[in-house]
């Protein structure tokens, strides 16, 4: 009886694996189609940025990249096709990814990789973040070695075909019924059309005096694995003798020299193909509050300002 019993139990688990690993196949390529069909989105974004973009300047970066340099301002100027690979909340390991699939397929003329303060701090949302790539691990496998930073055991999950989408459903979901309400780019530029209050500039001046007080007198410790990363991308375009910018972008408030700031000065100065540009002190940006939408980005009017110096600069 009990060998009956025992024979039951396996022949019913065998049923019950074999009927959850077809659910999450299905499952699975239904995300999968939904996730890849979008027309516009950061997912879609994403997508052109890994699976397409072949241009002659490539932008690299976070948000500040996405919303600071204008494609056609830039390309008009310097004469060249471009690609803003800009990406929300994004850090150098996802750069440094992107970086590496994007090159597989085509060699830029000019890089342009914008950086802040935070990049080499210690903050481990920028690897968490790497989740953003496990829908692409399957046709580029070489981002495998960045998804394992998410995790000690990230990429035996990919045995889940649903998997790489769990945390992409309701953004998906969100753009596929109101695409006609999202934001348009030109060529992955977004523009900012809008300018941060006066009174809320002035509040975030105010506590941002008092946070590099306290930020002054704290021990801050260098993520050296950013470091490593950050190396990886310049020895890649110097290999491949890519003309590359560093750049520190326009920012509200005059930064103070970090030990992060200047350690990514050094760095980007030990490679002979690469132009450090930090426009972080620069007196026509800083507090100059209506060139900007908020704490952290140009506005569209600011954007424009700053793109057109900056090609100036290159040309």
């Amino acid at each position: 009886m009990e060998k009956i019993n025992l024979k039951r139990f396996f022949k019913n688990l065998l049923i019950f694996t074999a009927l959850l690993v077809a659910a999450d196949r299905i499952i699975g390529y239904a995300l999968e189609k939904a996730y890849f069909s979008l027309k516009a989105g950061q997912f879609a974004q994403t997508t052109y940025t890994l699976d397409k973009a072949a241009p002659d300047i490539l932008v690299f970066g976070s948000s500040r990249a996405l919303h600071h340099y204008s494609s056609s301002i830039l390309s008009d100027k310097l004469h060249k096709s471009i690609y803003n690979a800009g990406s929300d909340g994004q850090f150098l390991p996802y750069y440094c990814a992107a970086q590496e699939v994007i090159l597989q397929r085509k060699i830029p003329k000019i890089i342009i990789l914008d950086v802040n303060i935070w990049e080499l701090g210690p903050n481990d949302s920028k690897y968490i973040k790497l989740a953003s790539l496990l829908p692409y691990v399957s046709e580029h496998p070489i981002l495998k070695k960045y998804t394992a930073e998410i995790s000690d055991y990230e990429n035996i999950k990919f045995i889940s075909k649903t998997y790489p989408y769990n945390s992409t459903l309701l953004i998906s979901a969100y753009d596929h019924l109101f695409s006609n309400k999202l934001p348009s780019d030109d060529r992955g530029y977004f523009p900012l059309v809008r300018t941060i209050p006066k009174q809320q500039f002035e509040h975030y001046r105010e506590q941002q005096r008092i946070y590099n007080e306290k930020r002054a007198k704290q021990k801050i410790k260098i993520d050296m694995n950013a470091v490593d990363y950050y190396r990886a991308f310049l020895q890649r375009c110097e290999d491949l003798k890519i003309k590359t910018y560093v750049i520190i972008s326009p920012t509200i408030l005059k930064e103070p020299k970090t030990k992060e700031k200047i350690l990514l000065k050094i760095i980007a100065e030990e490679y002979p193909n690469v132009t450090f540009l930090d426009y972080s002190s620069d007196a026509t940006y800083n507090n100059h509050y209506k060139l900007f939408a908020d704490e952290f980005h140009l506005n569209d009017t600011g954007a424009k300002k700053f793109s057109e110096e900056l090609a100036d600069k290159i040309k």
